[in-house]
């Protein structure tokens, strides 16, 4: 079944803006980029997605998905879909909470969109009693991160851990949000936490969606960005860098100029002024993570290095492609 879920989000949920006002959810720039290449890699039915996205910070990536995923919630209670099953891995209690409580609005702004109500309408006394009671007609459970509809579709925001390591059954939807930040230690790391959950979803079919900001290269989301970028494996790597986002912009002064860093973007002076501005001038190298323009620096920005950034990121931007690729076997005698 070929599901429009820009349309449906955009004409049934709501969302909170940067003030804190509740708007109707329509999809930003990056929002828009993205769900075009989600159609031309996965078909109109989105089915099969397989992706490791590698972001900046605030492109509303988490959003979306979230709102993908409560859209299929609600279309399986109403019978246009099978019963989904959808689960949702947070790296630390704080974002599980943000993560239940978008997903909630969206359902809520659904209930209340279909009986007329409006964004306002969302908050006021007798709005906040009526979407009690819709929930209570819609949903079977409805206890804090475990939503249930009365036909069974399933919703679980979770913080990632051993204990919810789930192996058996079946779901349609994972959503792993900052796994570059999961645990890694012997009780529990990413690698073991992610891949036995993922076979959870049948191969080509459902949505897994590895949603982050880099930290390491040698983390689990470093090498498999990197196994997906060379083509390996089942996952798609999409790297989003942060001129990407048009408001991230402020008007330099009188008389800057561009340093040579940023010759080549396809971004104006005043996105780059913001950008050389928020990084101490490209100093910082945390926030040279959290908003990256190439996507090593991502990864480069994690941990301490022997070498300076800036030599490091010279060495990788002259690293270009064998011209010839062989494999060699040496047999080794014994006496």
């Amino acid at each position: 079944m070929i599901i429009d879920y820009r349309s449906f989000i955009q004409d049934n949920f709501f969302i909170k803006n940067k003030d804190g006002v509740l708007v109707p959810f329509i999809f930003n720039e990056v929002q828009n980029l993205v769900y075009e290449e989600w159609k031309k890699d996965y078909g109109e039915e989105l089915q099969g997605i397989r992706e490791n996205d590698l972001k900046g910070r605030q492109f509303g990536i988490s959003s979306m998905i979230e709102g993908v995923f409560a859209t299929d919630f609600i279309l399986s209670e109403l019978g246009h879909l099978p019963i989904i099953d959808s689960d949702v891995y947070s790296h630390i209690d704080k974002e599980t909470k943000a993560h239940t409580d978008r997903f909630n609005l969206f359902l809520d702004s659904y209930l209340m969109q279909d009986q007329g109500a409006s964004a306002e309408d969302m908050l006021t006394a007798e709005g906040l009693e009526a979407r009690s009671a819709f929930r209570k007609s819609f949903l079977k459970t409805d206890n804090g991160n475990y939503i249930e509809s009365n036909k069974g579709a399933l919703y679980h925001s979770q913080t990632a851990s051993a204990k919810v390591s789930g192996r058996g059954g079946t779901k349609q939807n994972i959503h792993w949000t900052e796994p570059a930040f999961y645990p890694n230690t012997d009780i529990l790391n990413a690698k073991e936490l992610m891949s036995g959950a993922e076979k959870q979803v049948p191969l080509g079919k459902g949505k897994i969606f590895r949603e982050s900001t880099g930290k390491t290269r040698a983390d689990y989301f470093g090498q498999e960005y990197y196994k997906g970028k060379e083509g390996r494996g089942r996952f798609k790597s999409r790297f989003l860098a942060w001129y990407l986002h048009p408001e991230y912009q402020l008007t330099p002064p009188e008389g800057w100029v561009r340093p040579e860093y940023y010759a080549q973007l396809p971004a104006t002076d005043a996105q780059c002024y913001w950008h050389y501005t928020e990084t101490d001038g490209l100093n910082d190298k945390i926030q040279l993570r959290e908003y990256p323009t190439y996507d090593h620096e991502a990864f480069i920005a994690g941990g301490e290095a022997f070498f300076g950034q800036n030599a490091l990121l010279a060495a990788i931007n002259k690293i270009t492609d064998p011209i010839k690729k062989g494999e060699y076997v040496q047999a080794l005698q014994t006496a």
